[in-house]
C-alpha cells in the first residue's frame, strides 16, 4: 500500500473511532433512558410502626443544629455543563459560610431532560462536604414531563440512595410519588426534631395517601416519644395553598413576618387538600418550600412558620430593582429556644450569576 493511502486510511480510521466514541457518549448521556430499579414497597396504615426504621442524624447536646437549604439549583447537562464550576463555587461558599449540620434540598436539583451529568456531579459535590444531606424532588428533577429525562425518577432514587452522606429514601411505592421519608434529629436518646421530606414535585397536591402516611409516622413517633408529638418540619417543593393565605394576611397586617418579604411571582402551588390542618395538629412548626424563584419570606400563619426559601445556583436568579438578588440560600438554626431563620444572599456578580 502506498504511503499516501496508508496515511489516508489511518486518518479515516481515527475519525471513525472519534465519531464512534462521540456517538456512544451522546447516546448514554443524552439519548439513553436509565429506568432505575423497580422496587415495590407497599405501605398500609395497618403496618406496624418501628421507630428504628426512621433515619437519624445527631445533634450535639446543648449546641445549635443548623440546616442549610439549597433550592432550585437547576443544572442541565447541555446548557450548564460549562457552568458547573461556577455553581460549585457558590455552593462551596454557602456551605463554608453556614457550616451546617444537615443540608436539605427542596427540589429541582436539575431542570431538564438531560440530567445525568448534573445529578451525578451534584451528588459528588455534596458527598465531598462529608455532611448529611436530604433531597426531595421538584417538578423538573426527572424531566420537563414526568419521567421524560435520561434519568427517570427511579434512577434518580438509585443515585441518591447510593450517596455516601445521603439520607434519602425512596419510601413507599404506593403514595402516588416516590421520595417520601422521615428523619429524626436526635439529641442523645431524645427526639429533638422530626423532618418530614415530602415529594410534591409533579403533583398538584399532597395526595391522600401521603397524608395518611404522614399521620401514621407522626402518631408512631408520638408513641415512641413518651406520648408527645415531636416538633416537626416539612420540606417540599411546591408551596401549600396556605402560603397564599399567609401572604394576603401579611399584606393586610394580620400575619407576622419573620424578616423581609419578597414576593415577585405568583404564589400558586399545590391545591387545597387538608394537609396543613393535619400537620398543624401534629405539631409541625415549619413548612419549607422552594419552586418560586422570585419569592422569599417567612410568615407565621396559624402558629406555623411558612418559609419560601432563596433560590440557589446560577440559572434563574431574580433581581429586585437591581439592589437585591434573590439568590443564595436559606438556613435554619435549631436549639432549645426554637428555630431562627436566616437568608444568605449571594451577589449577582460574585459568581457570575445570570438573572
Amino acid at each position: 500500500m502506498a504511503k499516501g493511502k496508508k496515511i489516508a486510511f489511518t486518518v479515516v480510521a481515527i475519525l471513525l473511532v472519534i465519531a464512534l466514541v462521540a456517538f456512544i457518549g451522546v447516546y448514554f448521556l443524552f439519548l439513553h433512558h436509565y429506568k432505575g430499579k423497580d422496587i415495590i414497597n407497599v405501605w398500609s396504615a395497618t403496618d406496624e410502626f418501628k421507630i428504628e426504621d426512621i433515619a437519624t442524624v445527631n445533634k450535639k447536646e446543648g449546641k445549635d443544629f443548623v440546616v442549610l437549604n439549597l433550592a432550585d439549583v437547576q443544572t442541565c447537562d447541555l446548557e450548564d455543563v460549562f457552568n458547573f464550576p461556577v455553581i460549585r463555587k457558590e455552593i462551596d461558599f454557602l456551605v463554608k459560610t453556614v457550616q451546617p449540620d444537615l443540608i436539605t434540598l427542596t427540589g429541582d436539583q436539575t431542570w431538564s431532560n438531560e440530567n445525568l451529568l448534573s445529578l451525578t456531579s451534584l451528588i459528588g459535590w455534596l458527598d465531598s462536604y462529608k455532611i448529611p444531606y436530604a433531597p426531595v424532588f421538584g417538578n423538573h428533577d426527572y424531566g420537563n414531563e414526568k419521567d421524560s429525562a435520561v434519568l427517570s425518577c427511579k434512577a434518580c432514587c438509585d443515585l441518591y440512595e447510593n450517596g455516601k452522606y445521603s439520607l434519602f429514601s425512596r419510601g413507599p411505592s404506593n403514595l402516588g410519588s416516590l421520595g417520601n421519608y422521615v428523619i429524626n434529629v436526635m439529641e442523645g436518646d431524645k427526639i429533638f426534631k422530626t423532618l418530614y421530606m415530602l415529594d410534591s414535585g409533579y403533583t398538584e397536591m399532597i395526595s391522600d395517601e401521603q397524608i395518611a402516611w404522614f399521620k401514621w409516622n407522626a402518631e408512631g413517633i408520638k408513641q415512641a416519644n413518651a406520648g408527645e408529638y415531636s416538633d416537626g418540619m416539612c420540606f417540599m417543593h411546591k408551596p401549600l395553598p396556605e402560603f397564599t393565605s399567609a401572604y394576603k394576611g401579611y399584606v393586610y397586617g394580620d400575619v407576622e413576618s419573620l424578616g423581609e418579604v419578597y414576593v415577585n411571582y405568583s404564589l400558586s402551588g399545590s391545591r387545597q387538600n387538608g394537609f396543613f390542618a393535619e400537620a398543624k395538629e401534629r405539631n409541625v412548626t415549619d413548612v419549607v418550600c422552594g419552586h418560586q424563584h422570585g419569592n422569599c419570606f417567612s410568615l407565621k400563619y396559624e402558629g406555623v412558620r411558612l418559609t419560601s426559601v432563596l433560590k440557589t445556583g446560577e440559572l434563574g436568579g431574580y433581581s429586585v430593582d437591581g439592589t437585591v438578588t434573590l439568590n443564595g440560600a436559606t438556613y435554619f438554626t435549631l436549639n432549645g429556644d426554637g428555630t431562627s431563620i436566616n437568608n444568605l444572599f449571594v451577589d449577582a456578580d460574585r459568581f457570575h450569576i445570570r438573572h
